[in-house]
């Protein structure tokens, strides 16, 4: 039976760098070598990140067992790494893995996972690391000791009305000592009255206005991020990136495969299949493994042959996710003959 490898990035991330997990090896853990074949030439990956018709041996001299019990696992660099993710839209890679000298060997596909970088992108790793770290001193930057500045003019203002409420005070002695009483009475309640208005009006006035909700720019956001026009105009990479973000569901994420595929943008068809279907998406990764499927293969610019162990890879993928699918688990069967 065909070993499934998968080239997964690091955690934390490290450009260059990937971890090859191998699984359904039935030998040894140690000693082992793989070599990597490409399909458009049938070309080999050589050292110094080459290619020829020779196989090369990529020597690993032990693999470590995954966390699962169910895997190998071995980090590998540039080396393999980079060319990996320079192949075109349909390049697929055919890996051998054996153990060094007579001994097992078995093949299966391996194709870069989602979130790998090359080793060219160490410099936007870096300035992304540093930005991480000028978040503390950055921090005290939002201490609200400023706030007093802003509240202490404002709270002085109602003090100021208080002369007004004292005038009435010293003005009425000429009057008459009964109506001088109660004018005072009705004066100072009207002052008060005044008072109180004004602080009212004050507080409302200061109070922070409810924040308009956000929802409305989403969807048109979201829509625009994956029209044909948007994948005619930008690059290929921040086309995919702005339309997963996006989040469509696999009806439209489907569409705009099939635009892609009409406007023979194959290399965002096969990024988006690949995104949404290692994300556990069993439609979309059915619908990838229907593309290679021999029975239902309906060959286009972006997938013009059928390739039996790529197909049975997405049925696999979708058999991880749910073992009880029958038609994955039929057509993965007899792909396997």
């Amino acid at each position: 039976m065909p070993i499934r490898v998968d080239l997964l990035a690091l955690e934390p991330n490290l450009p260059g760098q990937a971890c090859l997990t191998v699984k359904k090896w039935q030998g040894a853990e140690e000693h082992l070598e793989f070599s990597i074949q490409r399909n458009q030439d049938h070309f080999y990956l050589q050292e110094g990140q080459v290619w020829s018709n020779n196989p090369f041996w990529f020597q690993v001299s032990r693999f470590s067992v995954a966390a699962s019990g169910e895997a190998l696992e071995a980090q590998v660099g540039p080396e393999v790494v980079d060319p990996l993710l320079e192949g075109g839209a349909n390049s697929q890679y055919r890996i051998e893995l054996r153990e060094q000298g007579p001994g097992q060997s078995d093949v299966g596909v391996v194709r870069p996972g989602m979130g790998l970088l090359p080793s060219t992108a160490g410099g936007e790793t870096r300035s992304t690391y540093g930005a991480a770290q000028l978040s503390t001193p950055i921090a005290p930057q939002a201490q609200i000791p400023e706030l007093p500045e802003l509240v202490l003019p404002e709270t002085e203002a109602p003090a100021e009305p208080e002369p007004l409420a004292a005038e009435p005070v010293y003005t009425p002695p000429p009057a008459p000592a009964k109506k001088s009483n109660k004018g005072l009475i009705g004066l100072l309640i009207v002052v008060l009255l005044l008072i109180a208005a004004a602080v009212g009006f004050w507080l409302i006035k200061r109070a922070p206005a409810p924040a308009a909700p956000a929802v409305a720019a989403t969807p048109t956001a979201d829509a625009e991020a994956c029209t044909v026009e948007s994948m005619n105009s930008l690059p290929e990479l921040t086309f995919v990136q702005t339309c997963i973000k996006a989040a469509p569901d696999s009806a439209r994420l489907l569409e705009i495969i099939n635009q892609a595929k009409a406007g023979k943008h194959c290399g965002v068809a096969q990024r988006l299949y690949a995104n949404r279907a290692q994300a556990g998406d069993a439609l979309i990764a059915n619908a990838y493994a229907h593309e290679y499927d021999p029975k239902y293969l309906q060959a286009s610019d972006c997938f013009p042959a059928a390739d039996n162990a790529t197909a049975a890879y997405w049925y696999e993928t979708i058999l991880t996710q749910d073992p009880n699918n029958a038609e994955a688990r039929q057509r993965f069967e007899e792909l396997q003959k």
